[in-house]
């Protein structure tokens, strides 16, 4: 559930103190009309392992920044994202530790991906397991040992 503007700006603004001495944090920023990602944020990166950018103005192009080694999560729904193909290349060269992506609900995204469009994202984002909810093809094929024909279901 997107957190509410007021309350996102506070996060906003108290961020940099409650970031001293957390390694993991998790930033949430949505609903701000946010077009590019705070500066707090980007000097905070190492530190971020979620971020959650939804119900914003971004665009893929946003995500043209300093690298964020540690961000594993990244929500950016409902947001301005029109070429997917220019947000993967970002991601990719930005957030090369991504294992959970949300980005439904972006005029470039497809409501639901093809098993071949989840296949070639896998190929681009070495590390995702999680794509708008559901497991990625990656995390089907390599998860767990057994041969057992069962499988989860992945959704959030």
């Amino acid at each position: 559930m997107p957190v509410h503007a007021c309350v996102a700006h506070q996060i906003y603004q108290n961020s940099p103190i409650s970031m001293k001495n957390e390694i993991n944090s998790h930033v949430v920023l949505s609903g701000l009309c946010l077009t590019s990602i705070p500066s707090t944020v980007l000097k905070n990166r190492t530190r971020i392992e979620k971020l959650t950018l939804d119900n914003n103005v971004l665009t893929e192009n946003s995500f043209n920044m300093p690298k964020f080694a540690n961000l594993k999560e990244l929500s950016v729904r409902n947001n301005k994202i029109r070429n997917l193909g220019v947000l993967l290349a970002n991601i990719q060269k930005n957030c090369p530790n991504i294992e959970v992506l949300r980005v439904k609900n972006n005029p470039g995204i497809p409501e639901k991906f093809t098993e071949k469009e989840k296949m070639l994202i896998s190929k681009v984002l070495k590390k995702l397991r999680v794509l708008n909810g559901l497991e990625t093809h990656r995390q089907k094929r390599y998860s767990g040992c057994s041969t057992d024909s069962k499988t989860s279901s992945g959704s959030e």
